[in-house]
């Protein structure tokens, strides 16, 4: 049974890897000495817990599925075929055709950048998803016996990938995102006793950190200064986010916003799939024509690439609801 507040993070998880995006271009663009930068790069830094937030839901949902239930091994593997990778595959495809198109692409990147997820910026996510994917079942039963080690040593492995060992395509490579898998797993596990004083607690923790991170870190974008543990500070920083999201969530669950979420909650997926594919659009076919502010774009961007989420998840919901009373 899906948990409301699961639901209300995917959403949450989803808008904010489409925000990431949007912001990505003023942040690479702008003059690094504006007001406009500045805005840009917190924004865009406070979410960089969405990806890894994807992950900590993944971790999350399977134990929650699997915690009293056997694996079936064929068919846990066959649903992820059928449900991950082949719209993967199909994204892949309509990406690669249309950056063909605007010869972005050679023939010979086609197999490379299909199984390491390089055409597309986001794409990597489900490279990071699959091998978890796979080690899901290994992972299930020693969490079961040793959930605490497990999450200690999922912490040392995420910090080390983080801060001290990289190598090419290390941000692809599970080991680098582990504990957020893991953290999903013992807050499940543990979702029975959560309290809301944990949010109380979760965040005055959050708050500071945060704050601290994000003021190190762009001072660093701006040079001259090095922030030594930025590595850890990501981890730190994205495992708190996953833990506060997660608790205001549980908070939400029950309000209004409950339709709003059930809206959008099934289509996340495709949504977090296609949706670099209409800002390619924009930025390669349409603004080409116009000479137009890097505020501008994103002000735009922002305002079409939003009205074609809603548009597209009305048009899923409608053919849904006519199937079902068909």
């Amino acid at each position: 049974m899906k948990l409301k507040e699961i639901n209300f993070m995917n959403v949450f998880l989803c808008f904010s890897v489409v925000l990431i995006h949007l912001t990505a271009s003023p942040v690479t663009s702008l003059r690094h000495d504006s007001i406009w930068y500045l805005l840009f790069f917190v924004i865009n830094k406070l979410l960089t817990f969405a990806v890894p937030g994807f992950i900590f839901l993944s971790g999350f949902k399977l134990y929650n599925k699997y915690k009293d239930n056997p694996i079936d091994i064929r068919k846990f593997y066959l649903g992820r075929f059928k449900k991950i990778l082949i719209p993967y595959i199909v994204a892949f495809l309509i990406y690669f055709v249309f950056y063909k198109l605007l010869n972005l692409v050679l023939l010979k990147e086609f197999f490379p950048a299909l199984l390491l997820g390089t055409l597309a910026a986001h794409f990597y996510y489900i490279i990071i998803a699959l091998q978890f994917y796979l080690i899901f079942p290994l992972l299930n039963k020693l969490f079961q016996k040793y959930d605490k080690v497990l999450l200690i040593l999922s912490l040392i492995s995420t910090f080390i990938f983080n801060q001290f060992v990289h190598f090419a395509y290390s941000d692809r490579f599970f080991g680098t995102y582990i504990f957020y898998f893991v953290l999903g797993m013992f807050l499940s596990k543990i979702n029975a006793s959560i309290k809301q004083k944990h949010l109380v607690i979760s965040s005055a923790l959050f708050i500071p950190l945060t704050l601290i991170h994000v003021y190190f870190s762009y001072k660093m974008s701006l040079g001259g200064f090095w922030y030594k543990p930025s590595g850890i500070g990501q981890v730190i920083y994205v495992s708190l986010a996953c833990i506060v999201i997660y608790d205001l969530c549980l908070y939400l669950k029950s309000t209004k916003l409950e339709k709003v979420v059930n809206f959008i909650e099934p289509h996340t997926f495709y949504i977090f799939l296609y949706h670099i594919l209409f800002m390619n659009i924009l930025d390669f076919v349409v603004y080409p024509f116009f000479n137009l502010s890097i505020k501008y774009k994103f002000l735009i961007s922002s305002i079409i690439i939003f009205f074609i989420i809603l548009g597209y998840c009305y048009i899923k919901n409608y053919f849904q609801k006519k199937k079902l009373s068909d």
